[in-house]
């Protein structure tokens, strides 16, 4: 499928002064209350004629949140906007922490990502995803003066969410990811692919090496933890889209 920027313009009901600087996805299950809670930042927020794909303005600048479960869903914002100019593509949402040292409610900032989900060899024949190190190093500085315990290094994206045995999360430590999800190396890939910078902002929910998931029950000071670093992955990647630009 070969589409023209005018065709997805047309299609999306987008005007040319309404192509969003930068691109937020978020895995989730719970979309529609992911939906609400990031949708109230924006202003005049609408969801476009492609499902799930929301336009709002932060501060004047054109924003564009989908909240897209799993890699193939995840890339097909990210080349849609970037095919029309977007620069800026950020990955937020919770990860499963590997490492012991990661707790829940710390956020990830994945520095290289194994490519375990089956989106990206559509677009290259690359093994590992990598983020744009200046954002990386932007989102850290803002979550570390918010108080938050951030984690950057190496991380894995897979395509099964039920298919993380203890042996398996077991390798994965010894190999040393600090945590795994279902689309961060997609859309770093893609982001690549289409000119664009990309950054992911991830907090540990889950603590697979100890054997706690999100089916647990978890303290009540680690549900705040949980809400907190929640809230502050979007905040932090609306700051980062008002430094972002429409690319020629």
């Amino acid at each position: 499928m070969k589409l023209d920027a005018a065709m997805l313009m047309r299609g999306l009901g987008l005007a040319k002064s309404e192509v969003p600087v930068a691109v937020i996805l978020e895995g989730s299950w719970w979309q529609q209350q992911r939906n609400k809670l990031r949708l109230s930042h924006l202003q005049n927020a609408r969801e476009l004629r492609f499902p799930e794909m929301h336009l709002g303005y932060f501060q004047d600048k054109p924003v564009l949140y989908s909240c897209a479960y799993g890699a193939p869903r995840a890339v097909e914002p990210v080349q849609i906007f970037g095919s029309l100019g977007a620069s800026l593509a950020i990955q937020i949402g919770s990860c499963g922490a590997i490492q012991p040292s990661v707790h829940t409610g710390d956020i990830v900032l994945p520095t290289e990502v194994k490519i375990g989900e089956g989106a990206s060899q559509y677009y290259a024949e690359d093994t590992w995803a990598r983020p744009s190190t200046v954002w990386v190093g932007k989102a850290d500085q803002k979550l570390k003066a918010r108080g938050f315990a951030t984690h950057r290094g190496r991380f894995i994206t897979t395509s099964a969410l039920f298919a993380q045995p203890p042996e398996r999360i077991t390798g994965w430590e010894r190999e040393g990811y600090l945590g795994i999800d279902m689309e961060t190396s997609a859309v770093f890939t893609v982001a690549k692919v289409m000119g664009m910078a990309a950054v992911g902002i991830v907090f540990a929910w889950d603590e697979l090496c100890l054997g706690r998931t999100f089916l647990d029950e978890f303290a009540p000071e680690e549900k705040d933890k949980q809400e907190r670093a929640n809230l502050a992955v979007f905040e932090v990647a609306l700051e980062l889209a008002l430094e972002a630009e429409i690319r020629a």
